[in-house]
This record gives structure tokens, sequence and C-alpha cells, in this order.
């Protein structure tokens, strides 16, 4: 729509920086989006930090919270968004089924935000933009608690272990709040990449994030993870 896109850094170790955050605001500023937790870092903005910068900037900012991987956060100062929202400010959140609940292949969010804002959305979305069994799945879904919880634990126990396999492995790895980790191979990153994939390991190449050192990996079951650390080891050897 012709508008100029500004991209704040993440400061060291992949954190938010406040400061930077609202020196980047103008009196042109239409939208701050923020995502958090991050991808492809897994780091997140902290509940005080998004307080500070919703009761810093102007009023007539939008302020949009992509929230997709709130589900694997575990850290006790952070909030997803939804609580500042009833509290009136101007935030819109946005949320997944495509994560924790599983329906990646059926395509289906969901926003959340004031009815003043929402009702100026439903003015120009497409009227058909979810289809019939997206909806209803989604509905299932998310009555499905057991099936998050589970999610949520599985996720958090497989981190851990994987950190203690990098470890092991000597790679470096950003601690991360989601489903994946941000993992530091060097300069042979592409190559480790691909070699990987090679041998039916799929992970992400971080060149596409200006993260060229880096890969992507996913948090998977136990299974998964085993072979993800086997392979990788084969190759860095």
């Amino acid at each position: 729509m012709g508008a100029k896109v500004k991209t704040v850094p993440l400061s060291g170790n992949y954190q938010y920086h406040v400061e930077d955050i609202l020196s980047a605001v103008t009196e042109r500023t239409k939208i701050l989006f923020l995502c958090s937790p991050n991808n492809p870092t897994g780091t997140i903005l902290l509940k005080s930090q998004l307080q500070q910068i919703l009761d810093s900037i102007p009023k007539s900012v939008l302020v949009v919270l992509d929230s997709a991987y709130s589900h694997y956060v575990t850290s006790n100062d952070y909030t997803d968004g939804i609580e500042f929202v009833k509290a009136g400010y101007p935030l819109l959140v946005l949320q997944t089924f495509s994560k924790v609940y599983g329906l990646a292949g059926i395509r289906v969010g969901f926003g959340v935000s004031s009815p003043e804002i929402i009702s100026g959305i439903l003015q120009v979305k497409e009227p058909f933009n979810v289809n019939a069994l997206a909806q209803l799945a989604a509905a299932a879904a998310i009555q499905d608690d057991e099936h998050v919880q589970a999610s949520r634990r599985l996720v958090t126990e497989q981190r851990k272990k994987l950190y203690a396999k990098l470890q092991a492995l000597g790679v470096g790895y950003t601690e991360s709040m989601s489903n994946f980790i941000l993992v530091e191979l060097g300069p042979d990153a592409e190559l480790i990449y691909r070699k990987m994939m090679e041998k039916g390991v799929i992970v992400r190449y971080g060149g596409t994030w200006g993260l060229p050192n880096c890969v992507r990996v996913t948090v998977g079951t136990p299974e998964e993870n085993d072979m993800l650390i086997e392979v990788m080891s084969e190759v860095l050897a």
C-alpha cells in the first residue's frame, strides 16, 4: 500500500530494546508490529516492556502483537497481550491454530482487539478468508485443553534435553521460549544445513533472516530430536 517500513534490530543475544523501538516512532507512524516469542530467535518481549511501549507511544498508533507461539512460554514475566486489550489499549493481538493446536495445514487463526478496531478490519477483510472446514476444526481445537497441555509439556521437556545435547556437541544456541531453537553453526551453517537436508532432517537456514551462521531447528518428539542430534553430529564430524 506504499507504506514505508522501518525495522528495529534486536540487541545483544536477540533481546528487545524498548528505547530503540520508541525512538523509531514518529508522528507519521501508523502501526508498530511486534512478534513475541520472536521468530526465529525464540526470545520474548517482557510484559513490563510491552506495558512501557503501550504507555509511551501515541494512542493513534496501532500496536500489533503477533503472539503465535505464546503457549510455549514458561517465563513468568510474559503476556500474550490479551490482558492489555481488555484494559483498553489500542492493541491487536494475533493468534494461530497452526502451532500448539496442530492445525497448520488448514491455515486458520484469529485476532483479539477492541470493537472499534475489529469493526475497521471487517470493512476491508475478504468475506470468505477462512473456509467452513477450518472454522469447524478451530472451534473444536480451542476446547481441547488436554492436547494443548500435552503439547506444551512435550516442548518444554524436549527443549531442555536439546539444550544439553547441543552443549555436548559444542554447538551454540539461544535459549528459546518457543517450539524451535536458533542454533549457531558458524560460517559453514549453510553447508551443514544442506547436508542435513540430504540425510532427511529438515531445518531452516538462517540466511533468510540475515543470520547466515545459524539454523532454526524445531523441537519435535523424542525420536525426532534423537535423529536430529545424530545427523547433526555426523555432519559436524
